[in-house]
Order: structure tokens, then C-alpha cells, then sequence
């Protein structure tokens, strides 16, 4: 039953008498009592359509025809009607403004129910695009949820399986109900309260359920009122408009796995080919010169066996830095990598260098320039070590015999920078920003050639940036490839700088 207020009882008993003063006035001026009817006909509907109420409309209907009667029909003062035709007027009266006022009524719902529905297809519409552009399942149901709680105003809580947070008002704990809730994902069917099923619920489930395995509800508290009809229908509409969002995400999600798994697989099938390229050369150079020198060790000359040792040496020092970038790999995918600091000679630190790749260097040139005489390198110095070597050994075997090579080293206030530079040919341009990714390799056109370029510079890389440094790579005007990278010096190595040169 529609409640009718003091304000509009008010207003209606004001229309009223506002209504018979004037139909006095008419009757002063002998007027016809038909004009007066219409006076009254006019005031119901102000009535109906000011309080937008039909029952107090035709109470005030039925009130103007007691007054009319009273005060306007022979004889007057009295509620006795001599004329008949008065009381067919009267009745006609009364059918017309009830008619008048059911369809005023019905009118005035069917604006505000327009005006309603123009409201939630503009809301839907700006959910639409708002979950157009989320990204993660709880940016989707969070924009359900606000544009659902815009319209409703009443508490809400979304519930899935998979684990994820609820989102919504705690207004019930769904691990209470969980039979029910599931009950209502099993078979897509809505329950709780004025539903068939689990009527004696305070609050209504609604199944969020598609076949791509998502499985959830949405719950809404009824205990202070009951949803209507539109409000049913736009929820479903709202859960619909959430879910194919969420399928989306999840295809998408899908995709990625399947990516990042084949991403995997080449990865390995990459990795794999570097290690067996890169262990098969100096192992073949190892076995070559041992099975020779056994075999014929007196047949050779004594030039012949030190040029052979020396080959054996250079490759197995070889071998000793790729398992050692395999060892540190290693490390690194067990969160294992630690730094060990300490000082160290800049001079001590290159002349070692030198000693280490000396024997590999073949036809190549190395050449060592430092600005400073006296230097500190504040680092761990066996990985340091190891990112030099790394470099040098790149240049070696990615440039051509002959070719020259310069490890340069400056001292700064805030840092130690290196720089290993050759003039053999530099690097496709298309891969300069990609060489220190994992696993890259090139191709140096000689048969079966992808040389494993990738895993040495990774590790350069990740043994820079362990220590806050920064590498990178870049083509020289010398026709070659440069790589540099700075290792800085610690807050405590500046200060004790700083007093120094105080």
C-alpha cells in the first residue's frame, strides 16, 4: 500500500477548499454547478498529480463529492439530493476521476520507470567501457560492484572459488552458507530470499558461472527490503556484462601461459644448443691434441708439443669460464647471487686479466689503457673478474683474426668504468638492445654457427647490476663493437675520497 504523508494530506485539503472558494465564485456569478464539476475534476488531478498518489486522489474525489452535495444541490446544507440527474453527475464524477487517476498513476510510473531504465542502460553502458579497459579480475569485479551499488544501495559481496579476497560489504560470511552457494553455482540458479529455492535466506545468491572454470556468486543483502523486478534484471545484466569480461581476461591469461610456455621450450631448446656448441669446440680441440700426443708424442717435435699444450690450455681456461657463467647461472635462478666486497688494485686487476686470456687470444691484439696510476676497484672481484673475461672472450671470438682489441679503465668519484672495445665488424643493429637478454645467439655464418652470445653477456649483465651498476653495447667508429660498464663506488669509499682530498 502506497504511504501517504502529512505533506500531501495537507496540500490535498488546501486544493480542496482553495477549489470550493472559487466554485462559490462562480455560483456568485450564476454560472452553471457543470463548471464547478469541472473545477473539482481539474483539482483531483492536481491532487493526483502533485502527491502522485491515486488513493488519496480519489479520497479527494469522494470529499468534493460530499461538498459539492452539500453546498451546491437543492436542497443545500444537506447531504439529500431531490434531483436525480445530480446523482448520475455525481457518479460519473467519481468513474472519471478514479479513471483519471489509475491512468495518471500508471502514466507517472511508467515515466519514472522509463526514466529509471534510461538511467541503468547509461550505467551499463559506462560499465562497459570501464571493464573494457581492466585488466585483473579484481579490477572487474570492483567496477561491477561500484555501478551495482549505485543502483541498488543496499550491501553486496562477491564470492569466488578460486581463493581470491571477496569483494563487497562483509555482510555475511559465505563459508556459513557454503552448501547453499554451492548448491546455486552447481545448477546456475538463483536462491535466497522470495526465490523457490532457500526462501529462508536474508539476502538473494546470484551464480556467476561460465564453461572457461569460473565459478563464483554475487550476494545481495534483502533483510531491510526486497528487490523489485528492474532491479533483478539489471543485475543480471550487470553479471552478465562482468562475466564475459572476465572470460576475456581469463583467454587471455590463457594465451599468456601458452606463450610464456613455448617462450620456455625455445629458451631451453636454445640454451641447450649454445652448451653443446660451445662445450663440443674446445672439447674437440682437448681429445684432437691429447689422442695426437699420445699417439705420436715422439714423432713431435718439441715446438709442435708446446704449441699443442698451449692450445689445450687456452681451451680449457675457455671451458673454465663457461662453467663458471654456468655455475653463476645457476646461482642465480636459486637466489644464491651474493657480493663479496673488497679493494682491489685496479693494475693488479687488469695485469691478471691479461695473464687469464693471454693464451686465448690467438692473432688477436689486446691492448690495456688506465688513466689513473693508482687506482681502487671497490667490487667482488672474482665475479669482476669474470665480467671482463666474459667480454674479452666475445670480442675474441666474434671478430676476426687480426683484429685489435682495447680494455680501457677510468677512475671517477663515483664510479670505476670499463670499456672493452674491438674494430672486427660490430654488431647488427637489430640486436644491439637484446644482447644481454638470456640466451641470445648469432649467427656468424659458418654452417652450424648460433654461438652461444647470450649466456656470458646475461651474466655480465646480471653481475653489473648486482653491484648498482649499469652495461651497455654499442657500435664504434672504429668499425667494431663497444661494451662499457661502470661499477660504483660505495657511500662510505666517497667519504673516505672526500677527507682524502680535504
Amino acid at each position: 500500500m502506497t504511504h501517504i504523508s502529512k505533506k500531501d494530506i495537507l496540500f490535498a485539503a488546501i486544493a480542496m477548499v482553495l477549489s470550493t472558494l472559487l466554485a462559490f465564485a462562480f455560483e456568485q456569478f450564476s454560472l452553471r454547478r457543470e463548471n464547478i464539476m469541472l473545477i473539482y475534476v481539474a483539482t483531483v488531478m492536481l491532487v493526483m498529480f502533485e502527491t502522485k498518489t491515486s488513493s488519496l486522489g480519489i479520497l479527494t474525489a469522494f470529499m468534493l463529492v460530499f461538498v459539492f452535495n452539500f453546498f451546491f444541490t437543492e436542497p443545500k446544507y444537506t447531504f439529500i439530493i431531490d434531483d436525480a440527474n445530480y446523482i448520475i453527475t455525481l457518479i460519473i464524477f467519481l468513474v472519471v476521476t478514479s479513471m483519471i487517476g489509475t491512468l495518471s498513476t500508471s502514466l507517472q510510473r511508467e515515466i519514472k520507470t522509463s526514466a529509471e531504465n534510461a538511467e541503468r542502460m547509461e550505467l551499463l553502458y559506462k560499465m562497459s567501457k570501464e571493464l573494457l579497459f581492466a585488466r585483473t579480475q579484481e579490477q572487474i569485479i570492483s567496477i561491477n560492484h561500484s555501478h551495482l551499488q549505485s543502483v541498488l544501495n543496499t550491501p553486496m559481496l562477491f564470492h569466488f572459488n578460486d581463493g581470491s579476497p571477496d569483494i563487497g560489504d562483509p555482510f555475511v560470511d559465505p563459508q556459513a552458507f557454503i552448501n547453499e552457494i554451492t548448491y546455486a553455482i552447481n545448477y546456475r540458479l538463483i536462491c535466497g530470499k522470495d526465490e523457490p529455492k532457500f526462501p529462508y535466506l536474508s539476502f538473494v545468491i546470484y551464480p556467476i558461472t561460465s564453461n572457461k572454470g569460473i565459478a563464483g556468486v554475487a550476494l545481495f543483502d534483502c533483510q531491510e527490503r526486497t528487490l523489485n523486478k528492474q532491479e533483478k534484471e539489471f543485475i543480471q545484466t550487470g553479471i552478465m556484462h562482468m562475466l564475459t569480461a572476465l572470460e576475456r581476461e581469463k583467454v587471455s591469461d590463457e594465451q599468456e601461459l601458452t606463450r610464456l610456455e613455448v617462450e620456455r621450450e625455445r629458451i631451453k631448446s636454445t640454451l641447450l644448443r649454445s652448451i653443446s656448441h660451445d662445450l663440443r669446440t674446445p672439447l674437440t680441440t682437448i681429445q684432437s691434441g691429447t689422442s695426437l700426443m699420445c699417439d705420436s708424442y715422439d714423432n713431435l717435435d718439441e715446438n709442435t708439443r708446446r704449441a699443442m699444450l698451449q692450445d689445450i690450455n687456452s681451451e680449457t681456461a675457455r671451458l673454465s669460464v663457461f662453467v663458471d657463467n654456468l655455475l653463476n647461472m645457476t646461482r642465480l635462478s636459486a637466489d644464491r647471487f651474493q657480493i663479496n666486497y673488497k679493494q682491489e688494485l685496479a693494475d693488479d686487476i687488469l695485469n691478471d686479466l691479461y695473464r687469464r686470456v693471454k693464451n686465448r687470444l690467438g692473432d688477436h691484439t689486446l691492448e690495456i689503457h688506465h688513466e689513473s696510476e693508482v687506482a681502487y676497484v671497490e667490487a667482488d672481484t672474482q665475479l669482476l673478474m669474470q665480467v671482463l673475461t666474459n667480454l674479452v672472450d666475445n670480442a675474441v671470438r666474434h671478430t676476426a683474426a687480426g683484429s685489435k682489441i682495447l680494455l680501457s679503465f677510468k677512475d671517477t668519484k663515483n664510479a670505476s668504468i670499463f670499456e672493452v672495445s674491438d674494430d672486427g665488424g660490430g654488431i647488427d643493429p637489430a640486436r644491439v638492445t637484446s644482447v644481454f637478454a638470456d640466451y641470445v645467439s648469432i649467427d656468424t655464418h659458418r654452417g652450424d654457427t648460433s654461438r652461444g652470445f647470450g649466456l656470458g653477456l646475461s651474466i655480465c649483465k646480471t653481475i653489473v647490476e648486482a653491484h648498482g651498476g649499469q652495461i651497455h653495447a654499442k657500435n664504434n667508429d672504429h668499425g667494431g663493437a663497444t661494451f662499457d660498464f661502470s661499477i660504483p663506488k660505495r657511500k662510505e669509499t666517497r667519504d673516505e675520497q672526500n677527507n682524502s682530498d680535504h
